[in-house]
């Protein structure tokens, strides 16, 4: 089962990229505008009920997340709506973090914060988070990103959602690379923080 709160920030990502910005569109015809997905009377109902389900951490169908990525996939701006996806997914992951732990996270961002993260990257993302030669390294064993994108796309919201955790609770900056997929053959999805550079020290 996946958490709600996967669908909840897809659906979100697509109605912010499908609302038009003021740029003249409300001239057009309205069953113009409904034809766009996030716009749609369909994603408002989904919308309500993911919401309900995420407060209450309600864990949904598998099939139904797989499908909704699916469709994103087919998108020509899907990398925009899964990066948009992703942070959306990890803010409110952290909203739903016990206040202590997330006080604890910014008193101490270095341990406890990471701890939090990783705490966070289970419950809602299904991913481990962890260390390895001090920098993070984060990793997602199930297939639903590639078996709904097998070219990897639906990749990015992980991608996405692991470095937005990591710069809220951890006060990691930069980015996490995706270093093996199983869309190219890996055994697992994994991304790693990218090396720093001494120059900027």
């Amino acid at each position: 089962m996946v958490h709600s709160i996967v669908p909840l920030a897809v659906l979100e990502a697509v109605r912010n990229l499908d609302t038009p910005v003021e740029d003249g569109l409300h001239e057009f015809a309205e069953e113009l505008l409904v034809k766009r997905l996030g716009l749609s009377s369909t994603v408002t109902m989904q919308l309500e009920q993911y919401e309900g389900y995420a407060r209450r951490g309600v864990r949904v169908d598998p099939a139904h997340v797989e499908a909704l990525l699916r469709l994103v996939g087919r998108r020509p701006d899907a990398d925009l709506v899964f990066a948009d996806a992703g942070r959306r997914a990890a803010r409110r992951a952290v909203r739903s973090v016990f206040f202590v732990s997330r006080l604890a996270a910014h008193v101490a961002p270095r341990g406890l914060g990471f701890a939090v993260a990783g705490a966070a990257a289970r419950r809602v993302l299904e991913g481990e988070l962890r260390r390895e030669d001090r920098l993070p390294v984060a990793r997602v064993a199930a297939r639903l990103a590639v078996n709904a994108t097998p070219d990897g796309t639906a990749c990015g919201f992980y991608g996405a959602a692991f470095t937005e955790l990591l710069r809220l609770l951890a006060g990691h900056e930069g980015a996490m690379l995706h270093t093996t997929c199983r869309a190219t053959g890996g055994d697992r999805c994994e991304w790693r923080a990218a090396t720093p550079d001494p120059r900027h020290h």
